[in-house]
């Protein structure tokens, strides 16, 4: 009998070893699902820097080694590549971050995948078994999400994440903010998933006696009326969920009916700024109107669910003020938790072009591009000053004071187990930030 083929799919970390967390907060769902379109034609291994060591080249065997890039990740990952390769293995490389610096990518794997792995891992496994693996593989047309595996939730070691296990429904966002990478290399096209491929892979991991489910999709609402019917599926499976949805969601009241007697525990809203200008100027106006945003919080919290804050500071029209003003919209919205980046010009985004145009871009070493730190000189402070104040602002967020202004002066209702878990995540937090590290 021939054995079969032996892939090792990796995520390189942004810092390597020096990265590595005993327990993350939550797992991604690159690996797992890239794992199960790799497992219709081989063995497949995972090993995420995150939080194990990667194994030593020389220590391998495996017909094929498949590098997941995202962000800062991109140089380690070209190390290890080039590891991998000097001893003699085949090294291919994929992600949005590998794609947009393709060209600095290539000369150091056998092969680069631009896009998504729908059809392109068919190709390159037919490829790789005739050993005439070609140097770029790329879709013509974005591919149909109608035949999608089970993501490979056994391959998690669920001894060291957290409660939540990743679930995708749409791929891709119709809003094309100027700092997102994602949304411009799918050409701000959105394509879902059939409610049913949804369905099974939530009670894939109910079997599994995983009953908790965040999803990864970047704006599953963008579609009302399949956001209702993916809503009111969930409601069928008895499971708490937490999803990612532009502010506007939460003005849309029969819908957050809808979402909190379906189970939805969480939406995690991008609001991104207090600054209405900048909004505007981002290209993310018409979804957020800062000056409803407390309202909109409220409207969520009525309904029993919580609210996760998505903020990014370092904006044109951000000033030092700005950082208060956003600590005072948390506070008198009793804003259960928030996760702060600094605005980060990634290479292929409208906002990288304008900067690199204006010559404000400080340095191009994609180490430094970790969305911790400025990378860029802004408009209305120094770098460093906008480094100083985002740590400030995550320090003064996750005081025990600001915790305690945040949670414990708002009645956890009917939801006691829910409100104990949140001050659970925002301890949490603030253990990392007190560390120097954000959440991963």
């Amino acid at each position: 009998m021939t054995p079969r083929v032996q892939i090792l799919n990796v995520a390189p970390s942004p810092n390597g070893p020096a990265a590595r967390h005993n327990r993350l907060w939550y797992h991604g769902l690159t690996l797992p699902y890239l794992a199960a379109l790799f497992s219709r034609h081989a063995e497949v291994r995972v090993a995420d820097e995150l939080l194990e060591a990667l194994p030593a080249p020389d220590r391998i065997e495996a017909d094929l080694v498949a590098l997941s890039v995202m962000g800062a990740a991109l140089p380690r990952a070209l190390e290890y590549a080039r590891s991998l390769r000097a001893a003699g293995l085949k090294v291919v490389m994929g992600g949005p971050t590998a794609t947009a610096h393709a060209a600095l990518a290539s000369p150091s794997v056998d092969s680069l995948v631009a896009g998504d792995g729908e059809g392109l891992v068919d190709a390159l496994m037919t490829d790789l078994a005739a050993g005439t693996l070609k140097p770029l593989y790329a879709h013509g047309e974005l591919p149909s999400l109608d035949d999608t595996p089970v993501p490979r939730y056994d391959l998690v070691d669920r001894r060291r994440v957290g409660l939540y296990f990743p679930v995708e429904a749409t791929r891709g966002c119709t809003v094309g903010c100027r700092f997102c990478l994602t949304s411009h290399l799918r050409r701000r096209l959105q394509r879902r998933k059939p409610i049913a491929n949804v369905v099974r892979d939530v009670r894939a991991l109910a079997a599994m006696g995983i009953r908790r489910v965040t999803f990864t999709d970047d704006n599953p609402a963008a579609d009302r009326r399949y956001f209702r019917e993916l809503a009111s599926a969930m409601g069928e499976l008895g499971v708490d969920w937490i999803t990612n949805v532009t502010a506007d969601v939460a003005e849309d009241d029969s819908l957050l009916d809808l979402l909190a007697a379906s189970g939805c525990e969480t939406l995690s809203i991008g609001f991104e700024t207090v600054e209405q200008a900048s909004l505007d100027a981002v290209g993310k106006g018409s979804h957020c109107k800062s000056d409803r945003y407390v309202r909109a919080v409220e409207r969520v919290h009525e309904r029993g669910m919580q609210v996760l804050a998505m903020m990014v500071v370092g904006f044109d029209h951000d000033t030092p003020e700005t950082f208060e003003r956003i600590r005072d919209f948390l506070s008198r919205a009793k804003v259960d938790i928030a996760v702060f980046h600094v605005l980060t010009p990634v290479h292929g985004t409208p906002l990288w072009e304008q900067l690199s145009a204006e010559d404000r871009l400080l340095t191009r070493d994609l180490a430094d591009y970790t969305a911790e730190r400025a990378v860029f000189r802004p408009a209305h402070m120094t770098a460093s000053e906008l480094d100083a104040h985002f740590w400030d602002l995550y320090r003064q967020v996750y005081s025990l004071r600001g915790i305690a202004r945040r949670l414990l002066t708002r009645s956890p209702g009917a939801h006691v187990g829910r409100r104990v878990a949140t001050l659970a995540a925002n301890l949490y937090m603030r253990h990392e930030v007190l560390r120097g590290r954000t959440v991963v």
